[in-house]
């Protein structure tokens, strides 16, 4: 490796990522960008290592409880031999820890959600860890669509074979909503504990995904604190909301809060 050079020690980052159990699943394009970001910091290999799994674990190993992708399937074996759907799915989701969280309050959320919204006929869940098990709790109109996003190869492939399962016509993909802020469409646009993480990768990263996003409908969540438990967000949510909207087109039309998170239903602007 030349000294100095970036993009020599950005491959090396990745390699030393990508070749570690805990990561290997990742999105390669995913984890080269943050490698980058790593060597435009530091020149020293070990220092920037350290930063870019500081920045991964922020981003995904944080939310990682047990293994979600065999959750997934583990839950698709549960429905195949018979298990009602809602005790699977709940069982399942506790594999990640922001859908942990919730399932206590699956029904409150999302009757709250279908006041909100009523029944969309398309939803794209953005960053979804596990919260495609929570489709059976989401109310949509006949035979609608629900694409969703997330960063982990693995638990794509396995809840693209969510497909059809609930009446609903799933596509998963691998995105980095940072690298590629493309326009997101559909009647409602589900968000939930993203935003901060967003903005831990890059500052003003939330403001741009939510101006990129055409829907009749945002709901988007905030944690009232970090996983850890030595930060509360109670004080500043609203702040961190009104930030993450402003410039963009939309705006806050209720808020509600089930446990401890906290949701924003968004509409356009005017």
């Amino acid at each position: 490796m030349a000294a100095g050079d970036p993009a020599q020690l950005a491959d090396y980052i990745a390699a030393q990522v990508l070749g570690s159990a805990k990561y290997r699943a990742l999105d390669r394009a995913f984890v080269q960008r943050v490698a980058g970001e790593a060597a435009t910091r530091f020149a020293d290999r070990a220092q920037a290592v350290k930063y870019a799994k500081r920045k991964l674990h922020e981003a995904f190993g944080a939310f990682r409880i047990g293994t979600p992708a065999r959750a997934v399937a583990d839950c698709l074996a549960e429905l195949e031999a018979g298990t009602e759907p809602r005790p699977a799915c709940r069982a399942a989701m506790r594999s990640h820890a922001s859908a942990a969280e919730r399932v206590g309050w699956l029904e409150q959320i999302y009757q709250q959600i279908e006041a909100w919204c009523g029944r969309p006929a398309s939803v794209a869940d953005l960053a979804c860890g596990l919260n495609p098990l929570a489709l059976p709790w989401l109310a949509v109109a006949e035979n609608a669509s629900y694409s969703c996003c997330e960063l982990e190869t693995t638990l794509v492939e396995a809840i693209g074979r969510l497909d059809g399962v609930f009446g609903v016509r799933v596509r998963a993909t691998v995105r980095d909503l940072i690298a590629t802020p493309e326009p997101v469409r559909a009647e409602l646009v589900l968000l939930l504990k993203t935003v901060t993480t967003l903005e831990l990768q890059r500052k003003g990263a939330a403001r741009t995904v939510l101006a990129g996003i055409e829907a009749e409908h945002v709901v988007l969540s905030l944690p009232r604190g970090s996983l850890s438990g030595r930060r509360s967000y109670s004080d500043d949510a609203g702040a961190i909301v009104s930030r993450a909207i402003d410039e963009t087109g939309w705006q806050l039309s209720d808020s509600a809060s089930f446990g401890d998170e906290a949701f924003y239903h968004l509409r356009p602007a005017g």
